[in-house]
């Protein structure tokens, strides 16, 4: 059965990105958490939108991973367009070297210096929705992914759910496990969660991150 990662932790409760968010998540019964973090006055802080309120005050992700490293999963998705984040970065997870923390981001060209300079943490390519374009075949869209993710050596891929479903859900999942990559689908806000939810439910995914933690009683 897949992990049920808590995307930016329980939002519904709490305001999202905080330690009180990503408690009751846990407390709730997710695998793990998933937050957002940026480099800011050379501070590592969770804030998830690039155009963030400068004036306001946001957790650092030492004090995050100082109450809540060895509670479960922690998906930490880097949302830097510049490499200054990772050398901090690499010093504050060597302080918590048995914890289960994977690194992801968008930012594809950050992909090779996260294996290059934190080459101890699983890395996730995060793929949007504009990766996929409108005249490309399943078959080459598939092609795309693996190529990337073979290229970039990353260890996990995380798909959007409706693209992973316009591609054949099960057989994709198939293909990109038989070439050794974990599969992470985020479930969308828009829709009928519970059916999504329980749809990639059966596409042996390793991981999926939702916002909806009442979701969890569905399995």
């Amino acid at each position: 059965m897949q992990l049920i990662i808590a995307h930016r932790g329980d939002t519904q409760s709490f305001q999202e990105n905080t330690l009180n968010a990503f408690i009751s998540a846990f407390d709730k019964g997710a695998n793990g958490v998933e937050m957002d973090i940026q480099l800011w006055k050379n501070e590592i802080i969770l804030v998830h939108d690039y155009l963030f309120d400068h004036s306001a005050t946001y957790p650092t992700l030492l004090e995050i991973l100082s109450a809540i490293h060895n509670r479960g999963r922690l998906e930490i998705e880097i949302k830097e367009m510049e490499p200054t984040i990772l050398k901090p970065l690499e010093e504050i997870l060597l302080l918590y070297p048995k914890s289960d923390i994977e690194l992801t981001t968008s930012e594809i060209p950050l992909l090779p210096l996260i294996k290059k300079n934190i080459s101890d943490r699983p890395a996730g390519m995060n793929i949007s929705t504009n990766f996929f374009e409108d005249w490309m075949t399943n078959d080459l869209v598939t092609k795309k992914i693996l190529g990337w993710a073979s290229m970039l050596q990353v260890d996990v891929i995380h798909l959007p759910f409706l693209n992973a479903q316009r591609c054949g859900s099960e057989n994709l999942v198939q293909l990109l496990h038989t070439a050794g990559f974990r599969v992470h689908i985020h479930i969308p806000t828009d829709g009928n969660q519970k059916n999504n939810f329980l749809e990639i439910s059966t596409w042996n995914i390793d991981q999926c991150s939702i916002d909806d933690l009442s979701l969890i009683k569905a399995i």
